[in-house]
């Protein structure tokens, strides 16, 4: 089962508690309704397909990994609907950071070195891009990896 969220329109400025956002539900391609939350720290509301909503609910309990708080406790939760479109709200922020950031800067990755690293190309990605690897074989340049990847490497850091 495939989870989507499109149409994402998120408000930093009224995100408090939670973050404030509303966006369209997709479960297979297919559009179930509007997930939102005012961002007071209440529960994601939906609006649509209540039966479909239930099943992805379900499936998500079942197939996505359990998820914890170990600085507080060692006990698993099961990953909801709710929290998967919080995950998927939190790549799609990152993903956008990501692509604006790339527009001006090379990142790159230090193999035995925590953290992405930055340049600014000044229009010139390539050659910024070309010359990095010349003086540090064995980096990991953002740019040239494929999105989700590049995202994923730019989140954990």
């Amino acid at each position: 089962m495939k989870v989507e969220l499109k149409n994402i329109k998120y408000a930093a400025f009224a995100s408090e508690e939670t973050s404030c956002y509303s966006a369209s539900l997709y479960v297979d391609g297919k559009k179930i309704g509007e997930v939102s939350n005012d961002g007071k720290g209440g529960c994601d509301l939906f609006r649509g397909d209540h039966v479909a909503y239930k099943e992805a609910d379900t499936w998500c309990r079942q197939n996505l990994p359990k998820w914890s708080l170990p600085e507080f406790s060692d006990k698993k939760y099961e990953t909801d609907i709710e929290h998967h479109c919080g995950s998927l709200l939190e790549t799609w922020q990152y993903t956008k950071d990501y692509k604006r950031v790339i527009k001006t800067k090379v990142l790159f990755i230090y193999p035995d070195k925590p953290g992405v690293y930055e340049i600014k190309h000044r229009g010139q990605a390539e050659q910024v891009i070309e010359k990095l690897q010349a003086q540090h074989p064995g980096i990991r340049i953002l740019n040239t990896l494929p999105l989700d990847e590049a995202v994923a490497l730019f989140r954990s850091a």
